[in-house]
């Protein structure tokens, strides 16, 4: 177990050297991001409600992505995006999603102001052992499950700083890959594009 969960952990920093030095991009096509969400136990509709209910675990993520191309002059964004994050409070796991393919739209009214985006992407989970809250909250789970987010993010227009707030999501994708499993994490962080 732990030899796999270090090998993922060697691909993740390869991939980000990659990224970093490997590949030749535009000045923004690179982004590290560090966020920190609480744990719900409600379904990813109402996680974001304010009648949410939160339990005693947090998740801490560091990610870092790939933007690989731009349509529509720069109104749409692909990206590629990796993730390790580790978990505290009533579970204490790493959890792996990598390779996670994200879709951004950075078109709005309001830009001149306050630079905003929306994204959305999917992607594999891993986690080292299975989340004792997925088993609390559902009647089963696994270690692997499909990893999915729905993000907004804010900054001032023309900076390579942006806050995001992200709903992180676990799923066991309608039955596909595990019986049953999930979970919500509501997140918010920072962002660099570099």
């Amino acid at each position: 177990m732990r030899t796999l969960l270090v090998v993922f952990v060697k691909l993740f920093m390869a991939l980000c050297f990659i990224l970093l030095f490997g590949l030749s991009a535009s000045a923004t096509d690179y982004a590290l991001s560090i966020y920190a969400g609480q744990l719900t136990t409600e379904k990813w509709e109402q996680a974001i409600l304010p009648t949410a209910e939160f339990v005693d675990a947090t998740i801490v993520v560091t990610a870092m992505s790939w933007t690989f191309a731009r349509f529509f002059d720069h109104g749409l964004s692909l990206e590629l995006e990796g993730q390790v994050g580790k978990y505290f409070g009533d579970q204490d796991h790493w959890e792996l999603n990598f390779p996670i393919f994200g879709l951004r739209w950075h078109r709005f009214p309001w830009d001149a102001h306050v630079a905003t985006s929306f994204a959305w992407g999917i992607g594999p989970s891993y986690a080292s052992e299975i989340p004792p809250i997925e088993l609390e909250t559902n009647d089963s789970s696994n270690r692997w499950l499909v990893y999915w987010y729905a993000e907004v993010t804010l900054g001032p227009p023309k900076k390579a700083w942006e806050a995001l707030f992200r709903l992180h999501h676990r799923s066991d994708s309608f039955g596909l890959v595990a019986d049953d499993g999930g979970s919500n994490a509501v997140c918010a962080g920072i962002r660099y594009r570099f």
